[in-house]
């Protein structure tokens, strides 16, 4: 689609459906980002209201929060703790690949590698360096990004810091122009197999 008609594809995939697992997960996250949408959108369950997911809640051990929007806990193949993971995840992946701030350094963090596995390796290192998902600037974000790519993953220096570079300059410029993080993406897509 994006090759016939340069239609921009935004790609969602949900965690914690019924019967699926992490390794499920990640088989059909890979799949997608080898398709290369401009951005793979990450959520959570939500059991809303008057939907037909309540008809797998006791098959499948689905715990809902109490509250508004009903996020999916834990289920029968996904324990609390690995939906906590993939909220991490999720997050992770919205602030770096779906930001459009780095369409070249994303691809660098798998290589030839599975995507999945290579990017919740990134985000339980982030994890584990800040402890947070939200209020990290973009410049600490960067120099994490750079610090884990060059000194826990090997990646030659001046490669990481030739596609940050390329990543970060337009958008200083960028910002009296009003780029958008749509407009970003349009160059070329973080999740497309790297150069």
């Amino acid at each position: 689609m994006r090759a016939e008609t340069g239609v921009r594809v935004h790609a969602d995939l949900i965690v914690g459906l019924p019967g699926e697992d992490l390794a499920s997960f990640g088989a059909g996250f890979d799949r997608l980002v080898a398709l290369g949408p401009q951005e793979i959108q990450v959520g959570i369950l939500k059991r809303l209201r008057g939907t037909p997911i309540v008809r797998h809640d006791r098959d499948w051990e689905m715990i809902y929060s109490p509250h508004a929007p009903y996020e999916v806990l834990a289920t029968k193949t996904m324990d609390f703790a690995t939906i906590q993971k993939m909220r991490r995840f999720a997050r992770y992946w919205d602030l770096v690949a779906n930001s459009g701030n780095f369409v070249r350094t994303t691809p660098l963090l798998w290589r030839d590698a599975s995507p999945f596995a290579e990017f919740m390796r990134w985000s339980e290192w982030l994890f584990g360096k800040c402890g947070r998902t939200h209020a990290i600037a973009l410049n600490s974000l960067a120099e994490m990004l750079r610090e884990y790519l060059t000194k826990e993953r090997g990646n030659d220096e001046a490669q990481v810091a030739e596609a940050m570079e390329k990543d970060l300059s337009p958008r200083k410029s960028s910002r009296e122009g009003g780029a958008t993080r749509q407009a970003r993406h349009l160059k070329r897509s973080p999740i497309a197999k790297s150069p």
